[in-house]
């Protein structure tokens, strides 16, 4: 409950305040002034709060002056908001300290990180969420063997040009002559590896841009593109050999029925083996694979295809159409297969062939029979049009015959006869 108003002083006054145990009253103190010809009351503060007549009449004598002087704040109002705005400004200069000290310590604690701190990230953030399982392992097995003892102890920042280079032409392999005549392969993953981890840590600040990529000024290795293009009477011995594994009971038929499967789909082992029996369209004559290197995949199966699949025995209760010998519940291992493959192709006598070479015969096969790409490319797989190309090579047997043709040709042509028109000579202008 509050009072009249009193005056304590000229331009002072004060009213009374019931405090809250109402036993005695507070003073709640006003001042009351002119500014710009207007008369003003602003409220000063309350007798708890320190402030009495003395105090009060002080204040006005500085508010008094400041506007005979035109210096400092003039009404309670301004020195309010002066304050105000020097605490703000305070807590600016605090928070910007506090700012700068966690920076320096963050750019600090950037500094010291070596190249082991960039794998471990580089584990989590891309290897465990982009890569598929096999690719996966070969980079760890990349940077077990190769990377970490050559520079994981060395800080991000402090490795150079010589660091990253010596880590890529390790695996090279050199002649008397001084001529490379082996390892450009793992030199070349070396070289795609080092150059992404350190381009994602460019990316996450863990290396000053200004030092930019090491691998930059490194040569990336050249791996020549394999040419290996299988034969139509390799392939046909490399099926007469796996009729007579089949019946000789020489090789696990799960493995050879794997085999067979990508010859006549051109699907790449990996995707077989992850084959499940629910991913086998038989109205649609398709596979529906839903996790291949480009993401889902519909695959159209001839009735062979089919017929290769449904010889599999199916267990019940197991989703995989190609089963482990040892543990029926897993897919089949992808070296089981190699292994088997590298058997029969020595035994047909067919050599420098591995699965993935018929995925390259079958993609160049579906190119020499349809004239548009994108039906191949619906048999292979590929999303691109750059990418399918790379599995196709020049069929030297067609490439013979159509050099033949156009010899032909030419040779007819001189044999016609000739039907040039002479060209008038043109005149100079004048």
């Amino acid at each position: 409950m509050a009072t009249n108003w009193f005056t304590a002083a000229p331009g002072i006054r004060y009213r009374k305040l019931a405090t809250k145990h109402g036993a005695r009253f507070d003073r709640y103190f006003t001042l009351r002034y002119s500014v710009g010809g207007k008369q003003v009351e602003e409220p000063l503060g309350l007798a708890s709060e320190g402030w009495t007549v003395e105090l009060a009449t002080e204040k006005l004598a500085e508010l008094r002056k400041a506007r005979r002087t035109g210096q400092g704040p003039k009404t309670l109002r301004e020195e309010r908001q002066a304050r105000e705005r020097a605490e703000r400004e305070a807590a600016e200069v605090e928070e910007r300290a506090k700012r700068e000290k966690a920076e320096a310590e963050e750019a600090l604690a950037r500094r010291e990180k070596t190249v082991a701190h960039l794998w471990d990230r580089y584990g989590k953030e891309v290897v465990a969420i982009e890569n598929k399982p096999r690719t996966a392992a070969e980079k760890a097995r990349m940077w077990e063997q190769r990377i970490e003892p050559a520079i994981g102890h060395l800080k991000i920042n402090d490795v150079s040009e010589e660091d990253a280079g010596a880590v890529v032409r390790a695996p090279l392999r050199f002649d008397a002559s001084g001529l490379v005549i082996g390892g450009k392969a793992e030199a070349g993953n070396l070289y795609r590896l080092l150059h992404h981890m350190f381009r994602k840590a460019l990316q996450w600040n863990m290396r000053p841009r200004e030092l930019g990529n090491p691998l930059e000024s490194v040569a990336a290795p050249k791996v020549n593109r394999r040419e290996r293009l299988l034969t139509g009477s390799e392939i046909g011995a490399l099926i007469k050999t796996l009729d007579a594994a089949e019946s000789g009971l020489t090789e696990h038929s799960h493995a050879l029925a794997a085999i067979r499967a990508a010859i006549l789909t051109g699907c790449r082992i990996s995707e077989l083996l992850r084959l499940r029996w629910q991913e086998i369209r038989r109205d649609e004559m398709e596979l529906h694979l839903p996790d291949t290197k480009t993401g889902f995949s519909r695959r159209p199966i001839s009735a062979a295809a089919l017929a290769v699949l449904d010889s599999v025995e199916r267990m019940p209760g197991v989703d995989f159409v190609f089963r482990a010998i040892t543990i029926p519940t897993a897919p089949l291992p992808y070296t089981t297969v190699e292994r088997a493959f590298s058997r029969i192709a020595a035994r047909a006598e067919v050599e420098r062939c591995t699965l993935h070479t018929l995925r390259h015969w079958f993609a160049t096969m579906t190119a020499n029979s349809v004239s548009n790409a994108r039906v191949g490319m619906a048999l292979t797989g590929h999303k691109s049009h750059a990418a399918y190309m790379n599995y196709v090579h020049g069929d030297r047997e067609q490439a013979r015959a159509l050099a033949n043709q156009l010899a032909t040709l030419a040779e007819g042509l001189a044999k016609a006869d000739s039907t040039v028109a002479a060209m008038a000579k043109a005149t100079a202008a004048k």
